[in-house]
């Protein structure tokens, strides 16, 4: 039902994938739920409700959805239509974080880089170290700076050294 959706959307016709969203989503396809959110968010079939796109969000999370677990942490962080809540925030973007989802990683490296509450260096880098398996230049010069001077781990001058010549490769 999901991929009919998928092709009734695709050809425009919002308001039959929105039902082929739900329909799929309260059969328990997890992605359904991400969509049913979506054309709540975008008002794509059905009319714009944030609220309702929230809580699809939230379902979707809840079955391990990571790219939902960063959309509910981003509304619980800006106070988007929920009541703001920094710290389900970070619950939720750790979860998709360690679910795999990159700029959730991204985000909670830096939560622990320099966030007041969450502040954790030694978390950070080892956040830092995984995006730099990823390709992240962002990530390779902060995981060279943090050996460069002793953030989250002890100075290692010949580490930071390795980490800046990888920096020259992008």
């Amino acid at each position: 039902m999901y991929m009919l959706g998928n092709c009734y959307y695709d050809n425009n016709d919002k308001k039959k994938a929105f039902e082929l969203y739900l329909k799929s989503a309260i059969g328990g396809y997890n992605i359904a739920s991400f969509m049913v959110g979506n054309c709540y968010h975008y008002g794509n079939g059905i009319l714009k409700d944030e609220y309702q796109a929230f809580e699809w969000y939230l379902k979707s999370a809840k079955k391990g959805y990571n790219y939902c677990q960063y959309i509910v942490s981003n509304y619980y962080n800006d106070g988007l239509y929920v009541k703001k809540n920094e710290k389900k925030g970070f619950y939720w973007n750790r979860k998709s974080a360690i679910n795999g989802y990159i700029y959730a990683q991204h985000k909670l490296a830096k939560y622990y880089f320099d966030d007041t509450i969450n502040k954790n260096q030694s978390k950070a880098l080892k956040w830092y170290l995984v995006l730099s398996n990823k390709n992240s230049f962002d990530a390779i010069h902060l995981v060279s700076k943090c050996y460069r001077d002793g953030i989250g781990t002890d100075r290692n001058f010949p580490e930071a050294i390795k980490w800046f010549e990888k920096t020259l490769y992008y």
